[in-house]
């Protein structure tokens, strides 16, 4: 049955932008943030208007070196933006500060001070429309079918099961995932948080390495891309919750790939994929 809701406009209503800000923190001397740092940029950025990055460095080292290295961290966390989908056209200020806080006679710093800003300006909020009739529609599933088959697959399948996560893509080169890979990575969320008794392992593929094994990770300049990318979804659903214990991950390198020829695009994205396997109900 179809149901009513109204809503009713106040006579002085007014407009007004959210401002928010993430913080993100770094180790003493370090430009890249921790891949558990990183996790905070996974945010949905579709109510974003406008974004500065402003970072800082705490006390130790020269006023010099703490200018260049805040500079660096802007840098560093604006690429890392971009990665996730970002639209450059929104960011405004990118910049350093250098040293901010107080001076202590410790070789450990301050963490909060080695920090990046991202200050976000939301868009303003629309006002609803005077006593206006909103009329529910019916309910419709339009999710994926490959999302819809996900959750019904781990759902139904034994123990030892392996399957690949549809549309859950890979940037080249690196173990972060596309924006348009977030809400593959949410129904497998979903579905954890749903059957809490189930326990998956998480397999990392790769395409296009032959000779070297495990590709090379252009984050880190190591050479084991596939088992980052498996630790980096494993990373992601701890950080929203799934406890460790029903978690495991391993890195296949180029081992099983999807396209063996990988002839297209498309066929390289597919093989740099992840897969889960069934390990307990």
């Amino acid at each position: 049955m179809k149901r009513l809701f109204y809503f009713l406009l106040f006579t002085s209503f007014q407009l007004s932008a959210q401002t928010d800000t993430i913080k993100i923190y770094f180790d003493i001397g370090a430009s890249e943030a921790s891949t558990q740092e990183l996790l905070k940029l996974n945010v949905d950025k579709s109510d974003w208007q406008k974004v500065d990055l402003i970072s800082y460095t705490d006390y130790l080292g020269s006023e010099k070196l703490n200018n260049q290295l805040s500079i660096n961290r802007s840098r560093e966390i604006r690429s890392r933006l971009v990665q996730y989908g970002l639209n450059t056209s929104i960011l405004g200020v990118v910049k350093g500060e250098g040293i901010t806080g107080q001076t202590l006679s410790s070789s450990k710093g301050i963490q909060e001070n080695r920090r990046t800003d991202i200050i976000i300006t939301k868009k303003p909020s629309k006002p609803i429309a005077e006593a206006e009739e909103i009329k529910e529609m019916p309910s419709e599933n339009k999710e994926p079918i490959e999302e819809i088959e996900l959750k019904s697959q781990i759902e139904s399948a034994n123990i030892g099961d392996q399957m690949v996560l549809k549309n859950m893509v890979f940037l080249p080169g690196q173990h972060f995932l596309t924006e348009t890979s977030l809400r593959p990575y949410n129904k497998l969320f979903e579905t954890l948080q749903q059957n809490p008794e189930l326990k998956i392992k998480i397999e990392g593929h790769i395409c296009c390495e032959i000779i070297n094994g495990d590709g090379l990770d252009l984050t880190t300049n190591l050479y084991n891309l596939s088992e980052a990318r498996a630790k980096y979804i494993y990373d992601l659903l701890i950080y929203d919750g799934i406890s460790a214990e029903r978690l495991s991950y391993e890195g296949f390198a180029r081992q099983n790939p999807l396209y063996p020829e990988e002839k297209t695009e498309e066929e390289k994205a597919a093989n740099r994929r992840v897969e889960i396997r069934i390990i307990e109900k």
